[in-house]
């Protein structure tokens, strides 16, 4: 047996005794389906201590309405079909059975949803009863299926949960909810409580919390009474559902895109005003820098119609040199996008990094909220020129307005260069607004893509990262991921398998794919940067190395599996990370040293459900 293994059976082992599940997935048998059902009642092979008409109980009479009655094997005294009780009803009156009603409300349990009933009174020392993908009657078009559970156990303890879609919101017919227990029989009203804060009632065997009109706060919840003696002592907790979950991120990302995002215009006047970027052919790359170019006036230009958010198409005396070849037509956005085909993304308002990164065509973005459809905005321009052997088209928005809330005058002036004879594009920025009270934001990027998926090396400061040449590669840093939800009840475990793509080849050209994967029991969320050991721009995420897996593979995905075991506490967590092992210097930038790169790293939250 692994050692990571081994440790968590020893984990589970010492723990089980002491673990409530704050969620049964075992449901048992179902009762049945429907609106305001009551259910033979069933023997709970438990007996349950708790004051009322006996000391204690042997069935259950269960409801499909959020609630059962406890009896000694007969039907319960005062049971009702009722979805909406009174608080008299609710507590019991003399004589009347003790009750459990962790939901009681009109709930309706349809088959088309994988609804229904459930109990199980199969466990040792313990009973459980299930309202599986309920939803409150007469609001099924509305509100989300949910689930909820009451464990009655042995020794007189109590748990309900609420899933994390559990509703309570609308409360047909109803004025108030009520969730909680009761020893019936008449027992003294002790007040409503908030079974989300933790409570105490050592002298009677009722705890309630009744809910005003359009509030509940439980879902997600595991609400547990602890038996003691004559009352009960109650908590609340988190009961989260298994899940898998990315932190950090892996090496590299090497993009051949590149832009700088400026989130507010407040800032854009510093960063741009009187600056200028200028992107020269290298091969079918650009070499690009910051500064070098100069604004030409647009004098004789003519107007290229555009109304907010909007793209024209622009002929051009001469087919214009690109990376993909030759264009004979630029197709101008309003939104200060110049693109070399029709592009569905410069019809958007809104800066966003994914949208840059997979627009569909090459174009040249100085993207921002522009609206040369504002009354008393300038216009979008277009002139040619020939400077020396060159002929240079060049697009202005000369003093167009950006939007802002309320519209008023906030002009800017930008202009994009193309060099039709030796394909050199600049932008100059002369004077750009800083107003950012636009109710849809105001942000900036600045940038190229070639078109197409890219990855994303993330926002750079164009004035210090330049100058550079642009990647031909499209690098997308290694990633690593898992499934199933890793679900460890009492008796099962799950088969975990953690996936890694984006491995790039041991050797360029080889085919072949090494690396390993990492499980451990600590965990550095910021990560620990790896340039000392020669891997620049990576970091460790595990804080320990429990168990390593090798992958060697053919392909740039590759899993490995690890057999989850049954019996791990309710919010144990796993860490994960893989490395992939590469040539040094061999990556398009070359890096790096140390001749392996990682992946991000991967939380397991561990749960019953």
């Amino acid at each position: 047996m692994n050692p990571l293994l081994s440790s968590l059976c020893v984990v589970s082992a010492l723990t089980a005794a002491a673990t409530a599940q704050c969620f049964e997935s075992n449901y048992g048998v179902l009762a049945g389906y429907g609106d305001d059902v009551l259910f033979t009642p069933q023997p709970m092979n438990i007996t349950f201590p708790m004051a009322g008409v006996a000391a204690s109980y042997t069935h259950a009479h269960i409801s499909t309405n959020g609630v059962f009655w406890l009896t000694t094997g007969a039907a319960g005294i005062g049971s009702t079909i009722s979805g909406y009780p009174s608080l008299a009803t609710y507590l019991g009156t003399a004589g009347q059975s003790a009750r459990i009603a962790p939901m009681w409300m009109d709930l309706d349990h349809l088959p088309a949803n994988g609804g229904g009933v459930f109990y199980n009174n199969t466990i040792p020392g313990k009973f459980v009863v299930t309202w599986a993908n309920a939803e409150e009657w007469g609001t099924q078009a509305t509100t989300p299926t949910f689930t909820v559970q009451a464990q009655l156990f042995a020794n007189g303890d109590v748990i309900f949960f609420y899933n994390s879609s559990t509703y309570g919101a609308s409360y047909v017919n109803q004025l108030q909810l009520r969730c909680g227990l009761s020893e019936g029989n008449g027992v003294a009203n002790p007040g409503s409580v908030d079974l989300s804060a933790g409570n105490i009632n050592l002298t009677s065997f009722v705890m309630y919390e009744q809910f005003p009109l359009n509030v509940w706060d439980l879902q997600g919840t595991s609400v547990t009474f602890l038996y003691g003696g004559t009352g009960y002592i109650q908590t609340a907790s988190a009961c989260t559902p298994a899940y898998h979950e990315s932190y950090g991120s892996g090496c590299y990302d090497i993009s051949d895109s590149f832009y700088q995002f400026i989130p507010t215009a407040t800032t854009a006047p510093a960063i741009l005003n009187g600056q200028s970027m200028v992107m020269t052919p290298a091969g079918s790359n650009y070499s690009v820098v910051w500064g070098g170019a100069t604004y030409v006036p647009p004098t004789g230009a003519s107007t290229i119609t555009l109304t907010d958010d909007s793209e024209a198409a622009q002929p051009i005396s001469a087919p214009f040199p690109t990376p993909a070849g030759p264009v004979s037509t630029l197709y101008v956005g309003s939104n200060g996008i110049v693109s070399v085909a029709a592009n569905s993304s410069a019809l958007s308002y809104t800066p966003y990094a994914p949208t840059f990164l997979n627009a569909p065509v090459m174009a040249w973005w100085s993207w921002h909220d522009y609206n040369p459809a504002e009354p008393g905005s300038g216009q979008v321009k277009y002139h040619e020129a020939t400077v020396g052997p060159n002929t240079i088209a060049y697009i202005t928005f000369d003093g167009v307005e950006s939007y802002s809330t309320p519209a008023g005058p906030n002009p800017s002036t930008l202009q994009f260069q193309f060099n039709l004879t030796t394909g050199d594009v600049a932008i100059v920025w002369v004077t750009i607004d800083g107003n950012p009270t636009s109710a849809f934001g105001s942000a900036h990027l600045i940038g190229w893509s070639p078109g197409g998926p890219s990855s994303d090396e993330g926002s750079i400061n164009l004035a210090t990262a330049l100058p550079f040449v642009t990647q031909s590669a499209n690098i997308f840093a290694m990633n690593l991921s898992a499934t199933p939800s890793p679900v460890s009840t009492a008796t099962s475990g799950t088969l975990l398998t953690y996936t890694t793509t984006n491995m790039i080849e041991y050797a360029p050209s080889s085919g072949v794919y090494v690396g390993l994967n990492i499980l451990s029991v600590a965990q550095v969320p910021g990560g620990i940067p790896l340039a000392i050991l020669g891997a620049p721009g990576c970091n460790a995420y595990v804080g320990s190395l429990d168990l390593l897996q090798a992958m060697v593979g053919v392909t740039s995905t590759n899993s490995v599996t690890f057999p989850l075991p049954a019996g791990v506490p309710q919010g144990f967590q796993l860490f994960s990370q893989s490395v992939g092992l590469i040539t040094p210097f061999s990556l398009p930038n070359g890096q790096n040293a140390a001749g392996w790169i990682v992946s991000n790293g991967l939380k397991s939250y561990i749960s019953v459900f």
